[in-house]
């Protein structure tokens, strides 16, 4: 009585894969870690957004304000990204689409954080 997997499911290999405390945890550990990055990033974008285009620029090249943003926006993205995977998961059953769209959302949650940190390298290193 202490197995509570079918024989079906048995012998098919259906049943838990032991991974998802891993993405519960990672969600939760990266909802913590926006809460001050974005309170500082909204609060600090809303600063410079009254003191101008020049103002705000030059506050985006400092280098740590450039990696504290690069920061939230990577973590973002991860966040988003395990979110939206969980949904696929759960919600689309046909293997092949499951598999197609999750690759999808890995390339584009990849090329939207290269572009972002591309950017923001630009920015940086761009002389006034």
């Amino acid at each position: 009585m202490n197995n509570l997997r079918t024989s079906y499911k048995t012998v098919t290999g259906l049943g838990s894969a032991h991974r998802g405390t891993g993405a519960w945890l990672a969600q939760r550990l990266t909802a913590l870690a926006l809460i001050p990055l974005l309170a500082w990033f909204v609060s600090a974008l809303f600063l410079h957004l009254f003191a101008g285009r020049v103002a705000m620029l030059i506050w985006l090249r400092d280098p740590v304000t450039a990696f504290f943003v690069a920061l939230a926006l990577g973590i973002a993205f991860y966040h988003g990204y395990l979110g939206v995977r969980v949904v696929v998961e759960d919600y689309i059953h046909h293997g092949a689409a499951k598999w197609a769209v999750l690759v999808l959302l890995q390339w584009l949650v990849m090329v939207l954080g290269l572009a972002d940190i591309y950017v923001l390298i630009r920015l940086t290193l761009r002389t006034p």
